[in-house]
């Protein structure tokens, strides 16, 4: 774990002086725009889950990006955070405790990486896109009664009340995107995969939708 965080660090450092190339390297025609978009991941999507609350899990972006107007490829710098849904269920083993607990997870991202038009129409442009980054994610267990009793406090023993993990990942994604007069509207499949060494959140694929301006 010490590791992991010595190095993510090194690469946030290094990421910064990367950032400033990219803006030094874009043609004084073509300024850096900025994008917003949010996404859900549909395969982590159930409104009609058994327990209380729904499965859901949901991520805003907001990159930066250089491209030149006669180049099919770009370059991001692309800030992403992220939760699910809360979840309240009972893992219990133990007769006499009625545990339920509740569920949170949270991530976050920052990643760099390039895009790249398939085909330059006059409106519509699909393209690809992949990077790396530095991704935390973090899986909490709580009381859904906001208080402890020593049956749950046994229950929490044996799962634990959570983990905080950072590390070096990847992504990847398809977008399409149509322009209409001076702003840019897009919609992309992304994946991103976290630390695929290890278990509990090895990832999110969110569907995203989204402006460039």
């Amino acid at each position: 774990m010490r590791y992991c965080r010595v190095i993510a660090t090194g690469c946030l450092v290094a990421s910064l002086p990367l950032a400033s190339g990219f803006a030094q390297s874009a043609p004084a025609s073509e300024p850096p725009k900025w994008s917003f978009s949010l996404g859900v991941d549909p395969t982590n999507l159930d409104l009609h889950t058994p327990e209380p609350g729904v499965d859901a899990r949901m991520v805003a972006n907001l990159t930066r990006s250089w491209q030149s107007a006669n180049s099919r490829l770009g370059r991001h710098i692309s800030l992403m955070v992220g939760t699910d849904a809360p979840r309240e269920f009972n893992p219990s083993t133990i007769p006499e405790c009625d545990c339920w607990m509740k569920i949170t997870r949270r991530y976050s991202a920052l990643t760099a990486g390039v895009s790249y038009d398939l085909v330059r129409a006059s409106r519509f442009t699909p393209y690809l896109t992949g990077g790396t980054g530095i991704y935390y994610s973090s899986f909490t267990r709580g009381p859904a009664s906001g208080s402890l009793t020593t049956a749950e406090l046994r229950a929490y023993y044996q799962n634990g009340f959570g983990e905080r993990r950072v590390s070096l990942g990847v992504n990847g994604g398809l977008g399409l995107k149509a322009r209409f007069g001076s702003r840019e509207f897009f919609i992309e499949q992304m994946i991103h995969s976290f630390d695929p060494r290890r278990r509990g959140i090895t990832g999110v694929y969110p569907l995203n939708i989204g402006i460039r301006f």
